[in-house]
């Protein structure tokens, strides 16, 4: 068992391409339905036209352009305002249903480092190859986002960040692992290595062919996990997303909390309605 202070307490719709594509950043790919930026010798490369980013509805996380206004900003973010499985969501024993224990198995290979800063949130595209498999379904890893502060809330608590691994499959389906994140003494050297090289600007990126990096390294070692049905956390806000989110945090250095919050700033959705949706709290053998 892990110690209390480290702790924080004791479904698939196919995605519709054009409903993700408002997510692209320049350069972009589609990945399976979810789009992200490309790099070379970056995963999921099908040659799908994009739309412009520069024609896209800008929107933003405060303001007259923040969260409670991206219904109103294009007709293709209605879902934001009227969908009922929307994320992210608090997270308790008292709301989860006890699961058989279905370990998340991790198949992650290292990959060169392409983060992208969009002025939102920092992103990292991952080569091909990485897969997280859970129930016997297999989801590629595309894609890795950092929100300050955590989106979810998890057993009470408001972890300072949450690293999200975005994965997706063939058929369209998505998968997404949230990673609270939490200050500590401890140096993170994943985290540490993105932080160096992630570009300053909004709108820049960043290729480093010889900088490896591994998110097995930013996975709590006990990975008991909340498992719901969701939604993407930013505009179009697309529904029927499998979210798995650790309960126990990943422990990184309060300086580069405060580098990763420096670069694009608050980044974190509200909380949404969990409704009737339900949850699972799973545990791992």
């Amino acid at each position: 068992m892990s110690k209390p202070s480290r702790r924080f307490g004791p479904w698939v719709r196919p995605m519709a391409l054009a409903q993700l594509a408002a997510q692209a950043l320049p350069g972009a790919l589609a990945v399976a339905g979810l789009l992200l930026c490309a790099a070379p010798a970056a995963a999921w490369q099908p040659g799908v036209s994009l739309p412009d980013p520069d024609a896209m509805p800008q929107w933003a996380y405060s303001g007259a352009k923040g969260p409670e206004r991206w219904a109103d900003l294009d007709p293709d973010y209605g879902t934001c305002g009227r969908g009922d499985h929307q994320s992210p969501v608090a997270l308790t024993e008292a709301v989860a249903v006890a699961a058989p224990c279905e370990p998340l198995r991790f198949r992650y290979r290292s990959s060169a480092l392409y983060v992208t800063n969009d002025g939102r949130a920092l992103r990292l595209g991952y080569d091909r190859g990485s897969y997280l498999v859970v129930d016997g379904l297999s989801y590629e890893l595309v894609e890795l986002r950092f929100h300050v502060p955590s989106e979810h809330v998890i057993d009470g608590h408001t972890a300072d960040a949450e690293l999200q691994l975005i994965h997706a499959n063939n058929r369209g389906d998505i998968a997404v692992v949230a990673v609270p994140l939490i200050a500590g003494p401890r140096v993170n050297q994943i985290l540490r290595r993105v932080l160096e090289n992630a570009p300053s600007r909004p709108g820049q990126s960043f290729y480093g062919r010889n900088v490896g990096v591994n998110p097995l390294f930013m996975l709590p070692g006990r990975k008991d996990y909340y498992a719901y049905e969701g939604s993407l956390t930013r505009p179009p806000c697309t529904e029927g997303v499998h979210w798995f989110v650790m309960r126990t945090p990943v422990e990184v250095a309060a300086v580069d909390l405060n580098r990763l919050a420096s670069l694009v700033g608050r980044n974190a959705r509200p909380l949404q309605r969990l409704g009737n949706r339900r949850v699972a709290m799973v545990c791992t053998p």
